[in-house]
Parts: C-alpha cells; sequence; structure tokens
C-alpha cells in the first residue's frame, strides 16, 4: 500500500482534472459522515443491538461536549486554542464520579514501566499476490481521503482559496507513503490523514505549520514512555464519542462548503448526488452488497470508499 501511494503521490498533480471541488467536498463529507457510526453509539453508551441507551454515558458526552463548544463559540483568548483538552479533562472527571471510569483502570495504566524502547511486533512477513487487488483499492480510497483532507487544509488557512493545490497535496500524500512503507517494515500498521484532526485546527484557528514541529516531537516521546500514553487507551467511550461528535461537525459541514465553493449545474448536482446516495446505503442498508464479487468487496466494505470511486468515475 505504501508503494502504491507513492507511486499515486508521484501522479495526483498531473491529474487535476479528476479532483475539482465537487470531488474533494465530497471525500471529505464522506469521511465525517463516517465518523457517526463510531461517535453516536460511543456518545449514547449504545455497545449492542440488544443493549439500552446508557443514561450515565448520555451525561458524560453531553458535558464533555459542552466543554468543547463553549470556548469555540464564546471565547476570544487562548481558552480556545484548547477545547479538547478541555472535553477529555472534563469528561474523564465526570465519567470517574458516576462510575464508568475507576481509580484501578486509572492506576493500571501505569503499572508497567515508565520507560521503555519500542519494540518489533513479534510477527513475520508474508506476501499473497491475491490480496494485491483489495490493498490497492484499500490505497486508493485512503489516498483520495488525504487528498480531501488536505484540500479542507488549505481552505482553511486561506481566505481566498479557489481550488485545490494539487503540488502540495502530492507532497502530503508522499509523506504518508512514506510512514505507511516504514511501518510495514517494522511491524506497525498502515499509516493516513486522520480527518478528525483536520477539523480541531479549523475549530480552534490554530493553523500554523509551527505546531506541527512540537507536536511530532511530543508523539515520539510517547513512544517511549508508555505509561503515560496508556492513559489514553482507557479514555472513557462516551469522551470518545463526544470528541468525534465534535469533530465530525467540522468535517461534514466543511466538506460541504467545498462542494458549494462552485456553482451545482445539473451535470455536478448528479456528480455529487449519486455516490452519497449509494455511499449512504452501505450503512443505511446493512448487508446489501454482501453478495458482491469477492474482487470488488473491498469497494462495498464502507460508504467511503464506494462514495469515493462512484465520484470520480462519474466525474
Amino acid at each position: 500500500s505504501g508503494v502504491c501511494e507513492a507511486l499515486l503521490s508521484r501522479l495526483v498533480h498531473r491529474l487535476r482534472v479528476l479532483f475539482p471541488p465537487e470531488v474533494t467536498g465530497l471525500v471529505v463529507a464522506m469521511v465525517g459522515i463516517e465518523l457517526i457510526a463510531l461517535a453516536a453509539p460511543r456518545f449514547l453508551g449504545f455497545q449492542s443491538s440488544e443493549a439500552r441507551i446508557d443514561p450515565r454515558a448520555v451525561v458524560v458526552a453531553a458535558l464533555s461536549l459542552a466543554a468543547m463548544i463553549g470556548p469555540s463559540i464564546w471565547s476570544t483568548g487562548k481558552l480556545k486554542l484548547y477545547p479538547v483538552l478541555l472535553g477529555l479533562t472534563c469528561g474523564y472527571v465526570r465519567a470517574y464520579a458516576v462510575g464508568l471510569l475507576s481509580a484501578s483502570e486509572f492506576l493500571s495504566s501505569f503499572a508497567g514501566s515508565l520507560v521503555s524502547l519500542p519494540r518489533r511486533a513479534e510477527t513475520g512477513w508474508s506476501f499473497d499476490l491475491s490480496l494485491l487487488p483489495a490493498f490497492f483499492i484499500a490505497c486508493l480510497a485512503s489516498t483520495l481521503k488525504s487528498v480531501g483532507d488536505l484540500t479542507l487544509c488549505q481552505k482553511s488557512n486561506d481566505l481566498e482559496w479557489k481550488r485545490t493545490d494539487l503540488k502540495s497535496v502530492s507532497g502530503g500524500i508522499l509523506a504518508a507513503s512514506i510512514g505507511t512503507t516504514v511501518a510495514g517494515l517494522f511491524g506497525g500498521i498502515g499509516q493516513s490523514t486522520f480527518s478528525s484532526n483536520v477539523g480541531l485546527p479549523i475549530a480552534t484557528g490554530a493553523t500554523s505549520r509551527h505546531i506541527a514541529l512540537p507536536c511530532g516531537v511530543i508523539l515520539i516521546l510517547l513512544a517511549f514512555i508508555p505509561g503515560l500514553a496508556a492513559v489514553f487507551t482507557i479514555m472513557p467511550p462516551p469522551v470518545m464519542g463526544a470528541i468525534l461528535v465534535y469533530v465530525a461537525c467540522f468535517m461534514i459541514l466543511g466538506g460541504i462548503q467545498v462542494i458549494t465553493s462552485r456553482m451545482l449545474d445539473a451535470r455536478r448536482t448528479f456528480v455529487v448526488g449519486i455516490p452519497l446516495i449509494f455511499g449512504l446505503s452501505v450503512a443505511m442498508v446493512p448487508g446489501l452488497y454482501a453478495k458482491v464479487p469477492e474482487a470488488l468487496a473491498p469497494m462495498f466494505g464502507s460508504s467511503l470508499s464506494l462514495a469515493t470511486i462512484l465520484v470520480i468515475v462519474l466525474n
């Protein structure tokens, strides 16, 4: 996947015709829409079809979300830069108060050694040619998601934004491909732009690339301090759901803004509408595409992948 993505990154800037605003905007919006399936059950404490909504989870999630929305709307100072941190703090405290997070869980995250060296996964390598088409489709969907994410980043940084700067996007995709390739060689997992993180700078207004360097240093340090990193692994689901709801608002509406940055004539209406309808059908009608040929199954594996492929073909 990493190698395929690297090759695609070298071609993206020559394929401007494939990435008008209605295409990149729909991809961004679909990424936000897909977050709903992760956000809503966690927000409501809904764990399975037999389970009921947990009132405690709703209270924790609502307070966490309110703690994030408040400074985003009303704060004009530095408080506006830390909505998620405020939401996390409020959520953890409230989750402990209602019994969704125990002191033993919190302390167990520090049970191991505070500092240790990262280790390579204890698995070997294998390569199956029959899986190549599936991985290529996954790589293509990830690349197009990155195009959408980076487009939204550009738009949030430029009040005069008109269209995607594909030279910049190709560099971003190449960076992601290097991450995926290195991860594959050392037993990690595939890397991709994280759409939720795109919503955060839009919410805070902090979009300087200079922020990336200290963020990268912090993440590297966390790799050597597993105890501190483990604090985030015990995050109560309602808190996680609240954060996902918060960023999904910006992703979905940001995508719609990109789509409507040009006049939607009849042609563009169908280019956007048909992929949106059939993309949503994946999630709204479970099992609808269960009998498609195995080779095509990755295309129908998610709303994002189906909508992405359809919008490019129709465009």
